[in-house]
């Protein structure tokens, strides 16, 4: 965040832009509601890791674009029609299909990974924790704590998606992006003195220095484009296309790792596209299929009223005639000589 930070006040410095760094005076209270839910969703997402396995703290974290599209829909009056909703829940089955949470399907609490031998073969995950020694340590209560937190980060992910839809383009969208970098640092400076236990640790090699600078480039990237999105699409869809990260995980996990998607792999994959693309495809195809209609139905009803009037229509302009030319009928009427005479 700390490399956010840098790359968003540096731009918006030398490129002048308006407001720069607090914003307008009207939405400095929803940029700090950004931030401050931003910074929670982050939060609850890592910490819910310690004590959970990663396949279950994601399908947790990925209620929160459903939350969002809900809230937008009660605070600010946005249409979430009611396809819509069902594409926002058969892209979190994908979710579950892709995650397969162990301790729902599987009864365990090891998660299993995609593979191509056997899918859905349970894995023991060797993750460590301050607060167990794995995963298979975990008591109850941790676990429940775990999914808790992992819900207040979902509030908070759902409460910065809809203040960027909230606050629209009344803020420049690196504007947005800055409050939560800055909120997340700030928290993350405190934390480090403040808690016992943790300790500020700077990377030991090159190669770990090139990993941060690529992870803070890409944190940059992501919330750059994505309060970009927010600002100029409603909720429902905006938010609906995050289930498509699944899709890149799966295709890195391939390409990097060398991990095969397993069966029930390809189907989320399935599931999340198809959704994603119903929600982004047929507003604009219906409203091409309107394009034309106002027109016909527009000359039926003149059709119709012309068909009701026309006696009287009739009868006006052989009045107006009449009224034009009053010479016809006093015979008054000049001719015209003939060639011939």
């Amino acid at each position: 965040m700390g490399i956010t930070v840098v790359l968003c006040c540096g731009y918006m410095w030398y490129t002048s832009v308006p407001d720069f760094p607090f914003g307008k005076p009207e939405v400095r209270l929803l940029l700090v509601a950004r931030g401050m839910g931003g910074f929670f969703g982050v939060y609850g997402m890592y910490y819910s890791l310690l004590y959970l396995p990663i396949a279950e703290a994601t399908v947790i974290t990925f209620l929160a674009p459903t939350v969002a599209c809900w809230a937008c829909s009660i605070l600010i009056h946005e249409p979430f029609t009611r396809m819509e909703q069902v594409a926002g829940l058969v892209s979190l089955l994908g979710v579950v299909l892709i995650a397969r949470p162990a301790a729902f399907l599987f009864g365990s609490n090891t998660a299993p990974i995609a593979t191509g031998d056997i899918d859905g073969t349970p894995v023991p995950d060797t993750h460590k924790s301050s607060g167990a020694n794995s995963l298979d340590d975990v008591t109850s209560m941790q676990r429940l704590g775990a999914v808790g937190v992992a819900l207040l980060g979902v509030a908070g992910a759902a409460c910065a998606y809809t203040t960027i839809r909230w606050i629209g383009k009344r803020a420049h969208p690196l504007i947005s992006v800055n409050y939560l970098a800055t909120w997340c640092s700030i928290v993350s400076v405190v934390g480090l003195l403040v808690v016992p236990g943790v300790d500020f640790r700077l990377p030991a090699n090159l190669r770990q220095w090139g990993l941060l600078l690529f992870l803070g480039l890409c944190g940059f990237a992501m919330q750059l484009l994505l309060t970009t999105g927010l600002q100029h699409e409603k909720s429902s869809r905006a938010t609906n296309m995050v289930y498509t990260q699944m899709l890149f995980a799966l295709t890195f996990d391939k390409l990097l790792w060398g991990t095969t998607p397993g069966a029930l792999s390809i189907v989320g994959s399935s599931l999340i596209l198809s959704s994603a693309i119903y929600v982004a495809v047929p507003k604009d195809a219906a409203k091409k299929a309107t394009v034309g209609q106002p027109r016909c139905t527009h000359d039926e009803e003149q059709g119709l009223v012309h068909g009701v009037d026309q006696g009287h229509s009739d009868g006006s302009v052989e009045e107006e005639d009449a009224a034009a030319s009053p010479s016809r009928d006093s015979g008054d009427v000049q001719m015209r000589p003939m060639r011939g005479q």
